[in-house]
């Protein structure tokens, strides 16, 4: 621990019962050398008869001896980190690898907090000595205070000191000191075994292309020399597509391999859209609700409502071209004659069967859109997590779409799905009279998730209610209810498995790996440096103050405690813990020694 310097014996004064006398003088003895020729160990051949000799350490071997276990536990807790470091990012291994990884996250911590409690204990000390020299204490508080720090002596000085300054101060150095162990709490947490990050990788995955199959799958043609004629759409993508017009998600497809635990991937494809836009009342009814002319027929309010026909929804398909063949739409002609798409759609906002809403033209609140198709280039976005798949589509850009002559297969595709989808929402629905429920025969919208047709029973003899309405999922917003839909759609064509694509994959792999947080420990192992930092500087100051290195042992304390005939006196007597003792410092004749004693306080001998 110390350098340590064996003192020369002085001569015996006359016997006492505790052994040799020195007037005045009790209990704690401690010496410095601050000669060149005393440095180090040194025995004194002199000495007869002496084979336990007493030992001194110097003031430098004091300071030398807190600094290096401090930067020891600094070396310690560097070395902590760069091993930390070393395991970040790799995979946990063989048990008896996990297990020497466990031995030395808690061997790190308990390191650093045993250099630092012995460099703290040796400081502790010195306060010790420092304080007693300033003022009187009883002798059980003494012997307190000089003991080795602990959690219930440090609650004892706090009650026996009755709570004066200078032994709360020293009662808190104590705590800082024990505080330090925790350190191998709350380290070994900072290096942890998660679930591997997410990486980067390039994947082949199931794409959109349809360009790049024969026509024969989806869609039945016609040949008439040169000239292919587009009948319908063939039933397996009616089916399909139809499959998708029908859920309120994408349909979903298998994983790409290597996925792992999780994973997501964009890719683009090209497939009709929908540009729409909104109509306003007078579009609707140019000339009133139940004109020729209106897109929602609406009777006006009248006091008969059995016989009223009330539209609660009405969409149309237009076809515009300028070559039409026995009922037959040509796709492909000598004369490259063209056509667009359009899709147009009403309804009755919030419609409910009640005579108060039916009279009342003030809660009519007729809303609809007019879209055409338009040929888009689409990001598609999905995640693979817990056996389950999540897709979203979103336009990045757009062009007018011109179904004109031409050898491609997505010319035919496309009027594929345009026209399925426009089968889906065509027709009407309407309510013969209130009290009856709409028929809905007429169309397939009110089986998508963008209208709401809902009964509320009533009781028995009231007239039943129905409602009809937007979704509310889509927040009154027909235009993007449509338009996400027939993404939906185009999006289900990637179990066609039409064509595949390289993209980026970011996969969460199925191991496991070690994650160490630097921050986190960086924070434990400053606050620990830190508050010990704190007691090492007070404890190097009173050090420097008391001019010699105190260290209280046994071998010590029973040298010192022969040594006052007050304090021997007090021994006798039933009070002798609470004796008041102060310490007084003094030097050799020549100066060259100097020491610090414990004598009974002048008022209690």
């Amino acid at each position: 621990m110390t350098d340590l310097l064996l003192s020369q014996r002085r001569p015996a004064s006359p016997p006492t019962p505790y052994g040799h006398a020195e007037p005045n003088y009790a209990l704690l003895k401690t010496t410095s050398e601050d000669s060149e020729e005393l440095r180090g160990l040194y025995t004194n051949p002199q000495q007869p008869g002496s084979d336990i000799s007493l030992v001194r350490s110097n003031v430098r071997g004091g300071y030398l001896e807190i600094l290096l276990a401090f930067l020891l536990a600094v070396l310690m807790a560097c070395t902590n980190h760069i091993v930390f470091a070393h395991l970040d990012g790799k995979e946990p291994g063989s048990h008896a690898s996990q297990f020497w990884v466990t031995v030395l996250k808690n061997v790190f911590p308990a390191a650093v907090a045993f250099l630092l409690f012995m460099g703290l204990k040796i400081c502790l000390s010195q306060v010790a000595l420092f304080v007693i020299q300033r003022n009187s204490y009883p002798l059980e508080l003494v012997n307190l205070i000089t003991s080795p720090p602990g959690l219930l002596k440090t609650l004892s000085i706090l009650v026996k000191s009755s709570l004066r300054i200078s032994m709360l101060g020293f009662a808190h150095l104590t705590a800082v000191t024990q505080a330090v162990a925790l350190t191998s709490l709350f380290v070994p947490g900072t290096l942890t075994v998660v679930s591997a990050p997410s990486r980067l990788e390039t994947h082949a995955v199931p794409s959109i292309d349809f360009n790049a199959v024969m026509q024969s799958p989806y869609a039945v043609l016609y040949g008439v020399g040169l000239e292919l004629e587009f009948i319908e759409p063939s039933q397996r993508w009616r089916q399909l597509i139809m499959q998708a017009a029908m859920s309120n998600k994408a349909l979903t497809w298998s994983p790409p391999v290597g996925c792992g635990t999780a994973c997501s991937y964009t890719f683009t494809y090209s497939a009709p859209a929908l540009n729409c836009t909104q109509l306003s009342d007078g579009e609707i009814w140019p000339t009133g609700p139940n004109a020729t002319d209106s897109r929602l027929p609406f009777p006006s309010p009248n006091p008969n409502l059995h016989d009223g026909v009330y539209s609660l929804y009405n969409s149309t398909s237009e076809l515009q071209t300028l070559n039409l063949h026995d009922g037959v739409y040509s796709l492909y002609n000598s004369t490259s004659e063209l056509q667009t798409l359009n899709l147009n759609l009403t309804y009755m906002g919030n419609f409910i069967s009640t005579e108060q809403f039916l009279i009342d033209p003030n809660q009519w609140s007729p809303v609809g859109v007019h879209c055409s198709y338009v040929n888009a280039t689409y990001e598609a976005t999905t995640e693979f997590f817990n056996n389950t798949q999540i897709s979203s589509t979103r336009v990045k850009t757009w062009r007018p779409l011109i179904l004109s002559y031409s050898s491609s297969n997505g010319t035919i595709a496309y009027a594929s799905i345009i026209q399925t989808f426009n089968e889906i929402f065509q027709g009407s629905v309407v309510m013969n009279g209130i009290g009856s429920f709409p028929g809905t025969s007429d169309t397939q919208a009110t089986y998508t998730p963008v209208f709401e047709l809902e009964n509320h029973p009533q009781e028995k003899g009231q007239q039943a209610i129905f409602t009809f309405s937007l979704s509310p999922n889509l927040g009154g917003n027909l235009s993007a209810g449509l338009q996400s839909l027939l993404g939906n759609v185009t999006l289900a064509f990637v179990t066609e498995q039409l064509a595949t694509t390289y993209t980026n994959v970011t996969v969460t792999p199925n191991n496991t790996v070690y994650q160490y947080i630097s921050r986190k420990l960086g924070l434990i192992y400053g606050v620990v440096f830190g508050i010990s930092l704190m007691v090492i500087t007070f404890g190097l100051f009173c050090l420097h103050k008391n001019g010699v290195i105190a260290v209280f042992d046994l071998t010590h304390i029973l040298e010192m405690t022969a040594e006052s005939q007050r304090l021997h006196k007090s021994a006798a007597r039933p009070e002798f813990g609470s004796t008041l003792v102060t310490g007084i410092s003094s030097s050799d004749a020549d100066g060259m020694r100097k020491r610090v004693d414990l004598d009974v306080y002048a008022t209690s001998a």
